[in-house]
């Protein structure tokens, strides 16, 4: 289960990606680092042990991907098709950010992809200027372009039918509710901070800072593992996370300028990185 996202900065004319991941099993997630890709490409993927590809990244082009578990109405003849193809999607994504320099370019490719992808879900692809968000499930796809002020996804579909439906799973449309809610106020990097931190529901798996101390019998006790934030003006490519926590219990790491100066800046409270993420000085 996660929480994705953008927000447009009517600031700095750039564009904020973030992803809150949230895992069933303890899993380790590893500090990323900058890999190259192919035809001058560079991309900075998230990476978590047990994995053979990223669950979100940018690259030096300022293309950068989020994407979101694609909950159905409970079928578990589906739910075993998606565990055997997970691997094909993490390649997927790696290409998403080794192989392609525009958001829609990357949207082409995962377009295709999805085509003959036989399992569902829900994947958001963005540069600078633009952001993709794409609906998939067993060959089935919608893909609109997005283009103004932010979008937020949880774990259900809202434009193709089969996905799960509110009675079978309460955790993604209240959290899906509240990050709306929340970016409608504050649709700039405060609000993607406040977010990622949301705790409306307490300590329990139906906030988006997700814990499983309250559950019922009815909701996975998926929580929080690992937040990634990551921004680009088209010129600059900043990115914001913290692993092997939530943003609650674990301090940020800042990373300035990626495949630049790539300063590296540790234990930082979102109050500060507020007015960090978007800049193009450290």
């Amino acid at each position: 289960m996660c929480t994705i996202g953008n927000v447009y900065s009517t600031g700095t004319k750039g564009n904020i990606s973030f992803k809150q991941c949230d895992l069933e099993e303890a899993t380790t997630f590893l500090t990323p680092q900058t890999t190259p890709g192919t035809d001058g490409i560079i991309y900075f993927p998230f990476l978590r042990e047990g994995s053979k590809g990223p669950w979100a990244g940018i690259n030096n082009f300022g293309v950068s991907f989020v994407a979101a578990d694609n909950y159905l109405a409970f079928d578990s003849a589906q739910q075993t098709v998606t565990q055997t193809v997970s691997q094909d999607i993490f390649e997927a994504y790696t290409k998403i950010l080794s192989d392609h320099k525009t958001a829609s370019a990357a949207k082409d490719y995962m377009v295709d992809f999805y085509k003959t992808f036989p399992a569902a879900d829900i994947l958001l692809i963005t540069d600078a200027s633009s952001a993709w968000f794409i609906e998939a499930n067993n060959g089935e796809i919608a893909c609109i372009d997005r283009t103004e002020e932010f979008f937020a996804c949880t774990n259900h579909m809202r434009m193709l039918y089969q996905g799960v439906p509110y009675n079978q799973n309460h955790s993604s449309y209240l959290r899906l509710d509240r990050a709306q809610k929340i970016l409608l106020k504050d649709t700039n990097s405060t609000g993607v901070f406040n977010v990622l931190s949301d705790q409306y529901f307490g300590s329990s798996v139906f906030s988006i800072c997700r814990v499983n101390d309250v559950r019922p019998p009815q909701e996975d006790p998926y929580y929080t593992q690992a937040t990634a934030i990551m921004y680009t003006d088209g010129t600059v490519m900043n990115a914001v996370y913290q692993i092997n926590g939530n943003p609650r219990t674990n301090a940020y790491v800042y990373v300035y300028d990626i495949f630049g100066k790539h300063e590296v800046h540790n234990d930082l409270l979102a109050n500060e990185l507020v007015k960090y993420l978007e800049n193009s000085k450290s």
